[in-house]
């Protein structure tokens, strides 16, 4: 175990050997790491800890270069990299750590790197060439609040189980459905006097005129049409349809 009160330990921290590598190396400031851990010695664990973050530091400032243009992103990101290597650190099940150290560090850069890309929709598809291709993957942070429900406590927000009566993808969605309901229709007659009672919300009188039918005849077919409907979504998903109403 490495001796904390060793007036050297400073010095040969950072001394390296003739191949460029340190002295104490990452794996043994792992395995101390841990061993201070159970001992309950908080302080040498936090010296250690620190200086395996400044050993790493360079390899999250380049492994981050791609979000330079994005300083923000870039900041959460290598802090992002800091708290996962301690965590797995202090964690005694997490072994590829102690066993190779640099793959172990590149492999976590790479994947908080891109976890963070995919968090904000800048994660694209390469071609072979290395080219990013299609569109980006994930939803951007941005948009994340926006979709996600209001908590029933939100004095700020709507609660999540009030429909807006505004929301213009249901009435788009609306819109598409009816449409799609009225092709049970063969008759344009009947198809134009459910678009303009239902949708338009036209009087009789009116439907009649545009019609040319007296206000009778529009409402019986309004009716036959309302109940053939009726029944063409109860029916539907079996593949069997009653038959098409007959016209006179």
């Amino acid at each position: 175990m490495i001796d904390l009160n060793d007036p050297t330990l400073q010095e040969r921290l950072r001394r390296r050997t003739p191949e460029g590598r340190y002295e104490i190396s990452e794996i043994e400031l792992v395995q101390n790491i841990r061993a201070r851990q159970r001992a309950g010695d908080t302080p040498g664990v936090s010296m250690l800890a620190e200086v395996l973050l400044q050993r790493c530091a360079p390899f999250f400032q380049r492994h981050s270069q791609g979000l330079r243009h994005r300083p923000e992103l870039r900041e959460e990101v290598i802090s992002n990299m800091s708290e996962h290597l301690l965590r797995e650190a202090l964690n005694p099940k997490e072994v590829f750590i102690t066993q190779n150290f640099v793959h172990y560090l590149r492999c976590l850069c790479v994947d908080e790197f891109n976890r963070v890309l995919r968090q904000e929709g800048l994660y694209y598809r390469r071609d072979d060439e290395g080219r990013p291709a299609g569109r980006p993957q994930h939803v951007p942070r941005a948009l994340v609040e926006s979709l996600r429900s209001a908590s029933p406590d939100d004095e700020n927000m709507p609660s999540s189980d009030v429909a807006d009566p505004q929301d213009q993808y249901e009435v788009l969605h609306a819109n598409d459905e009816s449409k799609r309901i009225l092709t049970y229709l063969n008759d344009p007659l009947d198809r134009m006097i459910m678009v303009l009672r239902v949708l338009e919300g036209m009087k009789w009188d009116d439907i009649a005129v545009v019609c040319k039918r007296t206000e009778r005849t529009v409402r019986l077919r309004y009716e036959r049409a309302r109940s053939y409907l009726r029944e063409c979504i109860a029916h539907e998903g079996q593949h069997s349809y009653p038959p098409m109403i007959s016209q006179q």
